[in-house]
C-alpha cells in the first residue's frame, strides 16, 4: 500500500511539473488573439469607428512573447493620435511581476509612446526630459485584467525656471464581466518661470471612476475628480481650493430604456481679481431616452466617417440620422434641472432652473413642428435669488430700482428675486401674466 501511495505521489508531481512546463507554451499560443480581442472589447461600439488597432507579428517563445501594438485614435476635427505600445509578455501560470510572484495567464511590461504632430512639437520645445513611464498589465485566469501605470517623479532647474513633479500612479481593474474600477493619484506639480516671475502650483489630483460595463456607454457609472488647490501668479493671479467634479449615470427608476445623468462642479474657495469667492453647479438630466443617447454617439461616429472620407457633401445616411435624432428629442419627454450657487461681492446668490419637456408624441416629421405645440409641451420655472447688499456693491446696482418699478424684480427680506415660469401656455414673471404671442 505504501509503495502505491509513493507511486501516485510521484505521478501527481510529474504531472504538475509537466503542466507547469507545458502551460506557458499553451498560453503563449493564444496570446496574440487574446490581446487584440481584449483591447477591442474595452471600446464601446459607438466609438469603435474612431479607433484602429494595428500590430506586428508576435514573436512568441515558450515562456515569453513580444510585439508592438498601435492604438490609433482619430478625434473629431483633430489630428490622429497614435499610441504605440511595445509588449514584453511573460506566460503563466507563474509570473514574476513588479509586486513579486503572482499566478495568472500572462504579465506584460509595456513601453508606451505617443505620435501626434501637436504633442511631438510640444515635447520638442521642452527644455527638460520627460519623466519615466512604466506600464504593467496582468491577465488573470478568470479573464480579468489589471493595468498599473506609474509616472516617475521629476525635478528640473535651470536659468529659465524650475519644475517639480511628485509623480503619478494609476490603476485600472477590469473584471471578466467588463465591470471596471479606475483610480488615479497625482502628486504636487509646481512650475516657475524666472523671466515672467510666475509660478503655477497644483497641489495634487485624485480621480476615481467605476462602471458596471466598460464597453457600454449607457451602463451605470460614477466618477469623482478632485484637486485640493490650484494657484498661479501670472497673467491673472488666482488661487482656487476645494475643486471637485462628480459625475453619475444610472437607469431611470421604474423606466426601462431611460437614463439619468448627474454632474456637480464645486469651487469651494476662490481668490482672484474676479469678484467671485465660491461657486457650485448641479446639473441633472432625467428621463433621457437611451435611443437618443445612442443616436447621439452614432451621429458623432458618422461625423468622424464623413471627415475621414473627405466628402464634400453630407451623405444621405448622415442627414437621415440627424433628422431621426431631432425627432427623438421632440417626441420624448426630458427633464433638465440646474442649480447654481455662488458667493460674489460678499453675498450668496442662487439660480435654479427646472425644465420639463413632456414631448410631442404625435410628431411624425420635422416639417410638422409647431411652436404652439412646443409651448404646450414645455413646463419651465426659473428662480433667481440675489443678496441685495451684494448687488448694491456691484456694477448692477443702478439697475435694481428701474427693474423693480417695471416689475421684473422684487425685493424681500434683503433678497432681490426673479421668478419666471411657463406653464400651461402661460408666461408669468413674478406672478404677473404676460402674453406669450408678443415674443413670436
Amino acid at each position: 500500500m505504501k509503495p502505491l501511495a509513493v507511486k501516485i505521489s510521484l505521478a501527481v508531481a510529474v504531472l504538475a511539473v509537466l503542466a507547469l512546463a507545458l502551460m506557458p507554451k499553451v498560453i503563449g499560443a493564444s496570446i496574440e488573439s487574446a490581446t487584440i480581442d481584449n483591447l477591442l472589447a474595452l471600446i464601446p461600439p459607438e466609438a469603435q469607428s474612431q479607433f484602429e488597432i494595428r500590430h506586428n507579428e508576435f514573436s512568441d517563445g515558450w515562456f515569453n512573447s513580444s510585439t508592438t501594438i498601435e492604438l490609433i485614435y482619430t478625434p473629431i476635427g483633430s489630428d490622429t493620435i497614435t499610441l504605440s505600445m511595445d509588449f514584453d509578455i511573460d506566460h503563466g501560470p507563474l509570473l514574476q511581476t513588479e509586486d513579486g510572484l503572482r499566478i495568472g495567464l500572462a504579465y506584460a511590461v509595456i513601453q508606451p509612446s505617443i505620435r501626434n504632430d501637436l504633442v511631438n512639437s510640444a515635447i520638442a520645445d521642452l527644455s527638460f526630459p520627460l519623466p519615466d513611464i512604466t506600464l504593467n498589465l496582468l491577465a488573470r485566469f478568470d479573464q480579468s485584467l489589471q493595468l498599473d501605470l506609474n509616472v516617475s517623479e521629476l525635478s528640473f532647474s535651470d536659468t529659465a525656471g524650475e519644475l517639480s513633479f511628485a509623480g503619478l500612479d494609476a490603476n485600472v481593474d477590469v473584471a471578466a464581466d467588463q465591470s471596471a474600477y479606475i483610480s488615479v493619484q497625482m502628486g504636487e506639480l509646481s512650475a516657475t518661470e524666472s523671466t515672467a516671475n510666475s509660478n503655477v502650483l497644483i497641489t495634487g489630483m485624485t480621480l476615481t471612476s467605476s462602471t458596471t460595463q466598460m464597453n457600454d456607454i449607457l451602463t451605470q457609472s460614477r466618477a469623482r475628480f478632485s484637486i485640493p488647490a490650484v494657484s498661479s501668479t501670472w497673467p491673472l493671479p488666482f488661487s482656487v481650493s476645494g475643486i471637485g467634479i462628480d459625475y453619475g449615470l444610472q437607469a431611470s427608476p421604474g423606466k426601462e430604456n431611460f437614463s439619468e445623468i448627474y454632474q456637480t462642479i464645486r469651487l469651494a474657495s476662490i481668490e482672484s481679481e474676479i469678484p467671485v469667492r465660491s461657486f457650485s453647479w448641479l446639473s441633472e438630466i432625467k428621463q433621457v431616452n437611451n435611443a437618443l443617447l445612442r443616436d447621439y454617439y452614432r451621429l458623432l461616429s458618422e461625423v468622424q466617417n464623413e471627415i475621414n472620407s473627405g466628402a464634400d457633401a453630407l451623405s444621405v445616411d448622415f442627414v437621415e440620422l440627424g433628422q431621426e435624432m431631432y425627432l427623438l428629442v421632440l417626441r420624448n419627454p426630458l427633464a433638465l434641472n440646474n442649480r447654481i450657487e455662488a458667493n460674489s461681492y460678499d453675498g450668496d446668490h442662487i439660480l435654479d432652473l427646472r425644465v420639463l419637456w413632456s414631448g410631442i408624441s404625435t410628431l411624425n416629421s420635422a416639417a410638422e413642428f409647431n411652436i404652439n405645440a412646443a409651448i404646450a409641451a414645455l413646463n419651465m420655472t426659473l428662480e433667481i435669488s440675489l443678496d441685495l447688499e451684494a448687488i448694491l456693491r456691484s456694477p448692477l446696482a443702478g439697475l435694481v430700482d428701474p427693474y423693480v418699478q417695471q416689475g421684473y424684480l422684487t425685493v424681500s427680506n434683503g433678497r432681490v428675486m426673479i421668478e419666471v415660469s411657463v406653464q400651461n401656455n402661460v408666461l408669468k414673471v413674478n406672478g404677473d401674466e404676460l402674453p406669450l404671442d408678443q415674443f413670436f
